[in-house]
């Protein structure tokens, strides 16, 4: 018996994730996000452990932080891990430019909640970042 080629598989470090809408039809924007072995979305992990840690140290317990404070940084996470997109237009057609500016307006605004969700989906489903190995 062989065995099998676990470097076959590769962890990649984006993904293009589609947009669908509330159907679950494509809309026709990608966003292209940071996978877990990302710097930027490596950056963003850590720097949530440290808030935590130094929490922990300098008062020697857990504690949980303050739901605006949660809220907030759930935001500039999700615009740090968004690395640009495609398709996505305004009211009058044009299309939006990506800035990590734009894309925490866009995860602010509580009526996006909906594209919150999905982007929070992808990011949490490794999956997504697998792929077979391209053979050299």
């Amino acid at each position: 018996m062989t065995g099998y080629n676990l470097k076959s598989i590769k962890t990649v470090s984006t993904f293009e994730f589609p947009v669908k809408d509330h159907d679950g039809n494509p809309t026709g924007v990608v966003f292209v996000l940071a996978g877990p072995t990302h710097p930027a979305r490596e950056a963003v992990e850590m720097a949530r452990n440290r808030r935590l840690i130094q929490a922990a140290n300098k008062t020697g317990r857990v504690t949980l932080p303050d739901p605006s404070e949660t809220k907030a940084s759930r935001v500039k996470e999700l615009a740090a891990c968004t690395l640009g997109w495609t398709g996505y237009a305004d009211e009058t057609g044009q299309p939006v430019a990506y800035t990590t500016a734009t894309a925490e307006a866009l995860y602010a605004d509580p009526e996006m909640l909906w594209l919150t969700d999905q982007v929070e989906e992808a990011l949490g489903n490794k999956s997504l970042y697998t792929k077979p190995a391209s053979k050299s």
